[in-house]
């Protein structure tokens, strides 16, 4: 079946090598350096085509189907959306693909922090974070958009971050915990930070 070869073109881009696959597999120290040099500016996000002809946003690998790749910034999907031919689109409304897009971000990023917490592997609360911070425990720090200035200039990033990472609101970073409100969250040494940096990343990149 011939598929609409004018988008496959178009949005056949070559991917960048630090794919989540790739970046899991990176050392925590090795991974935040690849954030400082850009790498993840570029990241892509996977579209394919199945065998049903249904488009399916497959941001983490689970499809197999022809793929092609599509920068993660609101422009290019939006110019994505507008040249999808409606009959890929059964399973989504074109029209709001950044947000489908977000959704599943949020959805995976809430799943790695849930476990990540049954893992122990995650501090909240003001003061332990900053008890944590200053033995160099903390490898990554989540904060909420909102958190006040005022207490954001008595947490220093930890040692290995590098850039700040605050997309989530209150309400997404306390759903992995089962609670209303979190301003910060600390992640210990642990396989669980690559994957969610990139995801945070992702997310940050759709939502500026």
């Amino acid at each position: 079946m011939k598929k609409n070869s004018q988008i496959k073109n178009r949005y056949k881009f070559e991917i960048t090598l630090f794919k989540i696959t790739n970046m899991e597999k990176l050392k925590t120290e090795d991974f935040f350096s690849t954030i400082n040099e850009g790498y993840l500016d570029n990241q892509m996000i996977r579209f394919i085509i199945s065998d049903n002809n249904f488009l399916i946003p497959d941001l983490y690998n689970n499809f197999k189907g022809e793929e092609f790749f599509v920068k993660s910034t609101k422009e290019e999907l939006k110019n994505f959306s507008e040249n999808i031919n409606e009959k890929y689109t059964k399973l989504f409304n074109k029209n709001n693909i950044v947000e489908v897009i977000e959704n599943i971000i949020l959805k995976h990023l809430t799943g790695i922090i849930s476990l990540a917490r049954k893992a122990k592997k995650v501090v909240i609360g003001f003061d332990e974070i900053k008890i944590q911070l200053k033995k160099n425990k903390i490898y990554l720090l989540l904060q909420a958009e909102s958190f006040s200035q005022k207490r954001e200039k008595q947490i220093n990033l930890p040692v290995y971050q590098k850039c700040k990472l605050n997309c989530l609101t209150k309400e997404e970073l306390g759903i992995a915990f089962g609670k209303k409100n979190i301003s910060n969250v600390g992640f210990l040494k642990s396989s669980f930070i690559n994957p969610l940096v990139s995801d945070t990343y992702l997310l940050q990149s759709l939502r500026n």
